[in-house]
């Protein structure tokens, strides 16, 4: 397959204004699938929060679907079997981000020996009660699948706070990602019955979908299916824009309220989660699936098998490089190619919040300095000027990088790949923000 681009990250080409989306590789295939992989290694820590503890032991048998680590503490989430097998071993390996986390590993004996699930009845859903929906989501070890892995069951537990807006977040902005475009034509209405779902628990006063305006054909469907599922939705067609799909940029277009970067959404009556979030609570309540397998973007440059491909949480990335032919290793992403984690290590697996593994071609490229260009102020989402934190980072000056308003920087990756010298501006930015945060907590301890 031949790409225009040979280079992803090479001229930082930008048309119209938007970041080149790269979506016409898998955005037109059907879903595919894969062998299932004979080893499957199951982080304990796929969210934000505490790691789940183990509750099976090495040598012990376990079949699909059974719960194999409990979570722990407040904010934290269960983790289920992919497969039926035999825990082989229990020990660190790596998460996509390069860290290491206690995993366990499976090895898959093909028999697909499931735990009988409890499906339940719309009928059901009217009688149940928040608390009772809330505790399903909790034990279906359900997180956000946006990426941002906060686990469900916490974030929807409202208390007495008042929802005015839920947002349903459709707009799966980073390049090549097609998952959740695929997931919205395919499974419009488990997604409608899983708002149903939600609502029930949130009661928001308004509920909104939104939709790329390049996927401007699913508004029909969505509006079928909602007056068929009986909940009022409103659909909202936003522009394709990179980086559109933030959290903070969304509220914003939808509600026209500013969101703080760490400023709870709740805070501002506003809750926003991810289609394939919205899914999996469906898949939870009617079909007692806990989450174990998502629908996965495998794209990138010269990658001769790319598409959608459903995953299950576990899978290394040996075994999906393997089983597609794929030969163009040189850098290989888990997530989107501007906000995701570059993978080397081959055992590393597909976890929750995963949604796409991205191969593109590596080229060193000469960082320069910078030629004050502007291109870097003109793509910038949050309205601030990059370069300036960049030189300010240079020169140790990390008031002025506060003042400045760093923390309000979503770290999208916009300014550097349009930046023509290669200034390394998200390095500058991260490490800038790490350095004020331990000036902060000096000063506080003092």
């Amino acid at each position: 397959m031949e790409f225009k681009e040979k280079n992803f990250f090479k001229k930082g080409k930008i048309k119209d204004n938007q970041i080149e989306d790269m979506k016409i590789v898998t955005k037109n295939m059907s879903l595919k699938k894969i062998s299932e992989s004979e080893i499957f290694f199951v982080p304990l820590l796929q969210h934000k929060g505490e790691r789940a503890f183990e509750i099976v032991r090495v040598g012990q048998e376990v079949r699909k679907y059974e719960k194999i680590a409990q979570s722990y503490g407040n904010i934290s989430a269960n983790i289920h079997s992919p497969v039926s097998g035999k825990v082989i071993r229990i020990m660190k390996n790596f998460l996509p981000d390069g860290s290491k986390v206690r995993t366990i590993i499976i090895e898959n004996n093909f028999k697909e020996e499931q735990v009988k699930l409890v499906k339940r009845e719309v009928r059901e859903l009217r009688m149940a009660t928040s608390e009772e929906i809330l505790k399903i989501i909790e034990e279906a070890g359900i997180v956000g699948l946006g990426g941002a892995g906060f686990p469900v069951a916490a974030k929807y537990n409202i208390k007495l706070e008042k929802i005015d807006t839920f947002i349903i977040n459709g707009m799966e902005s980073e390049p090549y990602l097609t998952a959740d475009y695929l997931l919205m034509k395919n499974y419009t209405k488990e997604i409608c019955r899983g708002i149903k779902v939600a609502e029930k628990v949130l009661r928001p006063r308004h509920m909104v979908i939104a939709i790329s305006e390049k996927n401007k054909e699913l508004v029909s469907i969505f509006e079928r299916m909602a007056r068929e599922v009986n909940i009022d939705l409103q659909i909202k067609v936003l522009s394709a824009d990179y980086p559109q799909g933030s959290e903070i940029l969304l509220i914003d277009k939808i509600t026209g309220k500013k969101i703080q970067k760490g400023e709870l959404t709740i805070e501002k009556g506003v809750i926003v989660s991810n289609v394939g979030t919205i899914k999996a609570i469906y898949d939870a309540f009617f079909e007692g699936k806990p989450l174990i397998e998502r629908i996965v973007t495998v794209s990138g440059e010269e990658v001769q098998n790319a598409g959608n491909y459903k995953f299950r949480i576990g899978t290394p990335l040996v075994h999906i490089i393997e089983s597609l032919n794929i030969t163009k290793t040189d850098k290989i992403i888990f997530g989107g190619p501007m906000m995701g984690n570059k993978v080397k290590e081959p055992s590393t697996p597909i976890i929750k919040g995963t949604s796409g593994v991205i191969f593109l071609n590596e080229e060193k490229i000469e960082s320069k300095n910078c030629i004050s260009c502007g291109r870097c102020v003109e793509v910038c989402p949050m309205n601030l000027i990059p370069f300036e934190f960049s030189e300010y980072y240079e020169k140790g000056r990390y008031v002025k990088m506060l003042n400045a308003n760093i923390f309000n920087c979503i770290e999208c990756g916009a300014c550097e790949y349009v930046c023509p010298a290669r200034v390394p501006l998200i390095e500058s930015i991260k490490n800038g923000k790490e350095i004020l945060i331990e000036l902060i907590n000096l000063e506080v301890e003092s």
